[in-house]
């Protein structure tokens, strides 16, 4: 009898984890679909390009604030910037841009599904600078980096989207600084 009743308990512990499993993976995925609405930020002097930030928003936001923080430096740079969910009507058309940063969550050391099919399906200029960003708990590691180009084909080094800039902001992190070092590179 005991070993019946530990092979039932065994097998429900499984399927509760298998299926908070998957929730865990649904909702995740959920949060992509949220990210549906889009801005325009106009620098206040003369606009010398235009530039489109795509974002995930992840469960904790974080995102998000990465988002808007790399847009505002691109606006300070005096480009024009639309910053959009990554499931918004402007994300649609990712073609007439001078520069395109696409990012969300980092989970498990890799981008989210919606980031890497973005990226994966990004139709730009050949002469748009292209950048991935990443928000994620922790200081940024070269690991980082180099998990997130393995988790993406297209940014390893025979991909099309291999001179793109990748970085990863920690939330630990000086976003400002981080943000602007990332703008910098993308307009350099």
């Amino acid at each position: 009898m005991k070993k019946i009743l530990k092979i039932i308990l065994t097998v429900v512990t499984i399927l509760l984890i298998a299926v908070a499993t998957v929730a865990a993976v649904i909702f995740l995925d959920v949060a992509a679909y949220t990210a549906t609405s889009s801005q325009t930020l106009t620098p206040t002097g003369t606009p010398i390009g235009t530039a489109l930030v795509l974002y995930d928003p992840g469960l904790s936001g974080a995102s998000t604030k990465v988002a808007q923080q790399v847009a505002e430096d691109l606006k300070n740079q005096d480009y024009t910037v639309t910053l959009a969910g990554i499931k918004s009507s402007s994300a649609a058309t990712t073609t007439g841009y001078d520069i395109i940063a696409i990012g969300g969550p980092i989970y498990a050391g890799a981008p989210t599904a919606s980031v890497k099919d973005s990226l994966a399906n990004l139709q730009h200029d050949p002469n748009a600078e292209i950048g991935v960003f990443g928000s994620g708990s922790g200081p940024t590691s070269t690991e980082d980096i180099a998990s997130i180009k393995t988790a993406v084909p297209a940014l390893q080094n025979d991909g099309t989207l291999s001179n793109a800039i990748v970085v990863k902001i920690g939330e630990g992190e000086d976003l400002s600084a981080r943000s602007a070092d990332f703008v910098n590179h993308l307009v350099d």
